[in-house]
């Protein structure tokens, strides 16, 4: 199952990967939607290239149905890995995975950062894949709707956070 949202942000390109980048920015976004036990494992960056790799622990954004009661708990832990690459002078790419412990999916994305010195937009689809006999598609279903929620309420968080620092 996939899924594409645009998120746009009043700040420029450079401002809002130096962001996205940022060691104080992941922290102090997680700790605005809640996260918990947030490490950052690595995080580097060229004038061309950046990798970042996280873990932390978040809940799901609603009731957990019982075909997933299983998999999953109150708290779970999450592992992201990002590869970000320069395309050119507007816009950068990335490519994610997203690994939930204990939960047989699998997660992955793209990011393609788009913008100028002003404004820019970061286009976002996710694919969630479970493989499980005659509930994978709800499984896969019910992470989507989670990842579209906590999306939603990161861009917002992000957005804050970057206009406070303009």
């Amino acid at each position: 199952m996939e899924l594409e949202v645009a998120h746009a942000y009043d700040a420029g390109l450079d401002k809002v990967l130096e962001a996205f980048l940022s060691e104080g920015h992941i922290l102090a976004k997680n700790d605005k939607v809640g996260a918990r036990n947030v490490q950052i494992k690595e995080l580097s960056r060229t004038d061309q290239t950046a990798k970042l790799v996280f873990s932390r622990e978040l809940k799901s954004s609603a009731a957990v149905p019982g075909f997933l009661a299983s998999f999953a708990r109150e708290w779970n832990q999450v592992r992201q890995e990002e590869h970000w690459f320069r395309k050119d002078d507007d816009e950068w790419h990335c490519e994610y995975r997203v690994h939930l412990e204990g939960v047989p999916a699998k997660i992955k994305g793209t990011m393609r950062l788009q913008g100028n010195g002003e404004s820019c937009t970061n286009h976002v689809s996710l694919d969630v894949r479970c493989d499980l006999p005659l509930i994978g598609k709800k499984v896969a279903k019910f992470i989507l709707d989670d990842s579209r929620t906590k999306m939603d309420l990161e861009h917002g968080v992000s957005r804050t956070l970057i206009n406070d620092d303009l």
